[in-house]
């Protein structure tokens, strides 16, 4: 078997791929000049881009969403309101709830009654001890559910039973960490 062919001698063209300046730098030859009549090499029409791993997933470039149109910088217009009444009351607002019957009106109003009385007994027994501040606080929120429990009576049962419950059962705490 014969020796690998050798390669053929450099032509000018490819001897001359580097040529040396005269001032000792290497520089790129110039272009191969076309002739006249000749087609040029195909190129590809599409831009060459530089794709990293993560812009080759990325989806095609899109146009930016539509700008919202700005408000105007002025006050607002004033709100047009139809005729006013000014002796007429509020209309009353529906009120959601519990729809209870006159023997359950009655049971949650004993019951609201029962607690308030007891946790005001309970509280009335504390009158004259000296009551720590966190004993003060707790006998001031037993007030205030009192309070609440009263005010709720009127509109509310159900939440003024559960306010008046509240009370009772602290304040009979209150009473037994002050013994």
């Amino acid at each position: 078997m014969g020796l690998p062919a050798q390669p053929k001698a450099k032509t000018e063209q490819q001897a001359g791929a580097t040529q040396k300046a005269p001032n000792g730098t290497t520089s790129l030859p110039p272009p191969p000049v076309l002739a006249p009549n000749a087609a040029p090499a195909a190129t590809p029409t599409v831009p060459v881009r530089d794709e990293t791993v993560y812009q080759r997933n990325k989806p095609p470039d899109q146009p930016p969403p539509p700008k919202r149109a700005a408000r105007p910088a002025g006050p607002p217009p004033p709100l047009v309101q139809g005729p006013t009444q000014t002796n007429a009351a509020p209309p009353e607002t529906p009120h959601l709830g519990d729809v209870l019957t006159e023997d359950q009106q009655k049971q949650y109003n004993a019951a609201i009654e029962q607690c308030l009385t007891h946790a005001q007994t309970s509280l009335g027994a504390l009158a004259n001890r000296q009551l720590s501040q966190e004993q003060q606080a707790t006998m001031a929120q037993v007030q205030s559910f009192m309070q609440q429990a009263q005010e709720k009576r009127k509109t509310d049962l159900a939440a003024a039973k559960s306010l008046a419950e509240r009370a009772d059962v602290l304040a009979s705490d209150l009473v037994a960490s002050v013994r």
